[in-house]
C-alpha cells in the first residue's frame, strides 16, 4: 500500500525504532547459548552417554574444540553470520562436555534436587551480581588485575589436582573461592560491556555465558561437597 505518490505505506523494522539494543542483542544471544546448552544435555544423556563413558577421550576432544574456539573467537566475532553459528556451536559443544557431569549427579540420591538447587542458587547469584555490576557508580576496572591472577592460580591447582588428588575439604574450599571469583566476574563482565564497540556483541555475550556456567559448575561443586562432609 502506497501514502504518498511513489512512497510506501510500510517501513522496515529500523525506521520504525526497531532497531536492536546493543544490550538487548549480548542478551539474546546470551539466552540462544544457554538453551544451545540445555538442548546439548539432553541430547547428550539421551543419545552419546554410553559413548563418553566407553571413549572418554571423546571428552578431551570436545575440550579442545571449545578451548579452540575461545582462543579465536577474537578473530570470527564480528564477521557475520559466521560468528552466529560459532558462538552457539561453542555452547552447543559446552552443554556436551558436562552432560556426562549431570547424569551421574542426576542419578545419586536426591540428586535432581540437587541439581535444581544449583540452578536456582546460580539464576539468583548470577542475577544479583548482574544488577550490582551494571548499576554501581564505582569502577570495577581494577578489578581485573585481581581476577585474572586468581583464575590462572585456579587453573594451576586444578591441573596439580588431576596428579594429586585433594580432600572434601579441600574440595569446598576450592568450590566456595570458584563461586565468589565468578561472582564478581559476573558483576566485573556486565559493568565492562557497557563500554563494547557496537559490533561486540557476540564477545560481550560469550563472556557471559562463560560467567554463568562456570557459576553453575562451581556452585554444583560446592553444594556436593557440602552433601559429602
Amino acid at each position: 500500500m502506497f501514502g504518498n505518490e511513489n512512497q510506501p505505506y510500510y517501513v522496515n523494522a529500523e525506521q520504525a525504532g526497531f532497531k536492536p539494543t546493543f544490550f538487548g542483542k549480548v542478551m539474546f544471544f546470551f539466552a540462544v547459548a544457554i538453551m544451545m546448552s540445555v538442548l546439548a544435555v539432553f541430547i547428550g544423556n539421551e543419545y552419546l552417554l554410553q559413548y563418553f563413558f566407553v571413549t572418554p577421550g571423546l571428552i578431551y576432544v570436545l575440550f579442545i574444540a571449545e578451548l579452540a574456539l575461545i582462543f579465536t573467537a577474537r578473530t570470527w566475532s564480528t564477521k557475520v553470520p559466521l560468528n552466529r553459528f560459532l558462538f552457539a556451536l561453542f555452547a552447543f559443544i559446552t552443554g556436551l562436555t558436562i552432560a556426562p557431569l549431570i547424569s551421574v549427579v542426576a542419578a545419586m540420591p536426591s540428586g535432581v534436587a540437587l541439581l535444581s538447587k544449583a540452578l536456582i542458587i546460580t539464576s539468583m547469584t548470577f542475577t544479583a551480581t548482574a544488577l550490582i555490576g551494571w548499576t554501581t557508580k564505582m569502577d570495577l576496572s581494577g578489578m581485573r588485575t585481581f581476577l585474572m591472577m586468581t583464575i590462572i592460580g585456579m587453573i594451576i591447582v586444578s591441573v596439580i589436582g588431576i596428579f594429586i588428588p585433594w580432600g572434601n575439604t579441600f574440595e569446598m574450599v576450592f568450590s566456595g573461592i570458584g563461586v565468589l571469583l565468578f561472582s564478581a566476574f559476573t558483576a566485573y563482565d556486565f559493568q565492562k560491556i557497557k563500554r563494547f564497540p557496537e559490533d561486540r556483541y557476540i564477545d560481550a555475550a560469550l563472556m557471559l555465558y562463560l560467567d554463568i556456567f562456570n557459576l553453575f559448575i562451581y556452585i554444583l561443586r560446592l553444594l556436593l561437597s557440602l552433601r559429602n562432609r
